[in-house]
């Protein structure tokens, strides 16, 4: 019948005390040395393994966190972008389309851009409030 497992043949020079402690540890578990060296080994790559993994899931974390802020910046230039199309076309709606002067675009420019400012503002409140009544 074969084997499942390989067989490895390793020897090691270690010292007495690690000796010691490999026997109790293998009687306290009550399995033999090698039993015990080979639980011990595995144990070790596995916790190395599961560092190498979280690293590498903090890396994936930081890198999502800066994409959903990229993003949000985004959504905000979005609100604020429409938000100044939409008064400017209500004052090109007020005054019938008819052309204006340079200083009254100026004018509607600056207020559209503190329409747009309220807008966000306004739409920040409502995600605020909306996510502190799901809480």
């Amino acid at each position: 019948m074969p084997r499942t497992k390989p067989f490895i043949s390793v020897s090691a020079v270690v010292s007495p005390a690690i000796v010691e402690e490999l026997d109790r540890l293998a009687t306290a578990n009550k399995v033999t040395r090698s039993t015990m060296v080979r639980q011990l080994l595995e144990d070790s790559l596995t916790r190395r393994a599961n560092e190498r993994q979280d690293d590498a899931f903090d890396r994936l974390e930081k890198r999502l966190r800066g994409i959903e802020n990229r993003f949000g910046a985004l959504i905000v230039k979005g609100i604020k972008f429409s938000a100044q199309a939409t008064y400017l076309s209500m004052r090109n709606l007020e005054f019938s389309g008819k052309p204006q002067g340079k200083e009254y675009l100026n004018k509607h420019w600056k207020d559209s851009r503190e329409f747009a400012g309220k807008a966000v503002e306004s739409k920040a409140k409502a995600e605020e409030s909306k996510t502190s009544e799901e809480d």
